[in-house]
């Protein structure tokens, strides 16, 4: 049987993003800074033994094939791996980085039509030079929306600074994904990889809630939001919101409807590690809101995700297609 699926939640690395970083930073700093700082120092020393095993799924791109079809994958949306986002770092070098990973994603989806689209990376640590590359991105290059991390070095994703590339996103019909990075809380997270599995789904709940009270929905009505890992603690915490709405003032200072009318705006990947929770995510939200999500190659992601899909019960035939393959289609602008 021929592979339908297609998968949005899948990372690449470039070899010369470090070689740029090094311009400002040492491999000490490097490593402190942006692998310490992210995840807790035991975490921080079990994924760097790691990293010699990642290099080649992240960067070999004959190899990225062969896993996606032994997953049963007809065509993957790339995105960068969070990891170089690099809000951090000056702006001048940010551009430079952003443009650089950029033009290879360009490059590898030029070079494997059949294969791949991809999202752009953004400097967003310096918006005006953000919406130029973003309208590069999309115009020149061909790329298909955006990843952004779940906030943009302490500044929330409401900030209006960021309001620009929004509505530009939103007059080209396309999505934004946000996948959570330096995530709060990182002073009791720090042991058991906490940082990645409490710390994950915290960060994107609050970059979510945030688009919601600060009138980013509101204002930009038909921005599409992809949400990774399930969209965090978001759909579980929802009727809290709700609520929050009903009897606190401060939640309508920028809105004037119920968080519940935003829902629509937001886009889930399929990694709960959970069918209950993928279950109930699909009853609240649709199966038309719902995507195949991978976090490849990545060892929190899910190696078997068409038979996740396959094993949610109680849906039609037509909602597991969407989920595994039409939703993509129609947020990406894809050739069906």
């Amino acid at each position: 049987m021929k592979h339908i699926a297609i998968d949005i939640h899948t990372h690449v690395e470039f070899a010369d993003t470090l070689t740029i970083v090094k311009k400002q930073y040492s491999d000490e700093e490097i490593f402190s800074r942006f692998v310490v700082a992210t995840m807790g120092p035991r975490s921080a020393e079990i994924n760097k033994g790691l990293m010699p095993s990642l290099r080649e799924p992240l960067r070999d791109i004959p190899k990225k094939i062969r896993d996606m079809e032994e997953r049963k994958l007809a065509f993957s949306i790339l995105s960068a791996t969070p990891f170089a986002f690099f809000y951090e770092i000056e702006e001048g070098l940010a551009v430079e980085l952003a443009r650089y990973q950029n033009d290879r994603l360009a490059e590898m989806v030029k070079r494997y039509p059949a294969s791949f689209a991809a999202m752009a990376t953004l400097p967003l640590q310096a918006p005006d030079a953000a919406l130029k590359e973003l309208d590069r991105a999309i115009n020149k290059l061909g790329l298909r929306g955006i990843e952004i991390g779940s906030h943009v070095g302490g500044r929330e994703l409401g900030d209006k600074a960021f309001w620009p590339v929004y509505e530009l996103l939103e007059a080209q019909g396309l999505p934004m994904f946000i996948h959570p990075h330096h995530v709060a809380g990182m002073d009791r997270l720090q042991e058991f990889y906490l940082s990645n599995l409490i710390g994950n789904p915290l960060d994107t709940t609050i970059a979510s809630a945030n688009l919601i009270f600060s009138g980013v929905l509101e204002k930009y009505p038909n921005l599409k939001v992809i949400l990774a890992h399930g969209g965090g603690q978001l759909p579980y915490i929802f009727g809290r919101l709700e609520h929050g709405y009903q009897v606190r003032p401060e939640c309508r200072d920028f809105i004037h409807k119920s968080p519940r009318q935003f829902l629509g705006n937001f886009y889930f990947d399929i990694l709960t590690h959970s069918d209950e929770a993928l279950r109930y995510l699909v009853s609240l939200v649709g199966s038309d809101h719902v995507l195949l999500g991978t976090d490849y190659p990545y060892d929190m992601g899910d190696n078997g995700p068409v038979e996740t899909v396959l094993r949610l019960t109680g849906i039609a035939e037509s909602d597991r297609q969407r989920i595994l393959r039409d939703n993509a289609v129609v947020l990406f602008k894809l050739n069906g």
